[in-house]
């Protein structure tokens, strides 16, 4: 574990987004798909990164989100935040983790819509050409998981 985990992911990305329409909803079996680019740059001399993702939506709505991930030495660990377009004003709280075997796993606290649960992201694949990040929730303080309700796959634009 190091502040360079995430080098993998420095640089430009076209991202294809899979995700439930509704994923609070256990029910749910509505998949929407679409497209995004990422940008991706080291911040901080290395101890983070930042990206900015912009896209549409299946309906045609812009997407347009921020990610900021902070290394701490001190807990050796990462903390990810999360802002988008779509909810002005707001920063998620960070999910926090670390990668162990080439497997990154983030956990949080969340809320939405008045619900609380904990968010889990996690980064697999990391060493080939098209890292994959997954999320899943858990209503029950992460005794168990939902199944993933959002999965991006990323194939780089150019050089890293």
């Amino acid at each position: 574990m190091s502040a360079t985990d995430f080098d993998f992911l420095l640089g430009d990305w076209s991202v294809h987004h899979r995700r439930l329409t509704d994923s609070l909803d256990p029910d749910c079996t509505t998949w929407d798909e679409f497209e995004s680019i990422a940008e991706v740059e080291s911040i901080l001399g290395g101890l983070g990164n930042a990206d900015q993702t912009r896209g549409t939506l299946a309906d045609g709505t812009a997407f347009d989100g921020y990610s900021l991930r902070l290394y701490s030495p001190e807990t050796d660990e990462w903390a990810i935040w999360w802002a988008s377009a779509s909810r002005p004003g707001v920063l998620d709280d960070p999910v926090r983790g670390r990668f162990v075997d080439g497997v990154g796993t983030f956990i949080g606290p969340a809320e939405h819509g008045g619900i609380a649960f904990h968010a889990r992201f996690r980064w697999l694949d990391t060493d080939g050409p098209n890292p994959v990040w997954e999320q899943d929730f858990s209503f029950d303080e992460g005794v168990s998981w939902a199944p993933v309700n959002w999965r991006m796959v990323h194939t780089r634009r150019g050089p890293a």
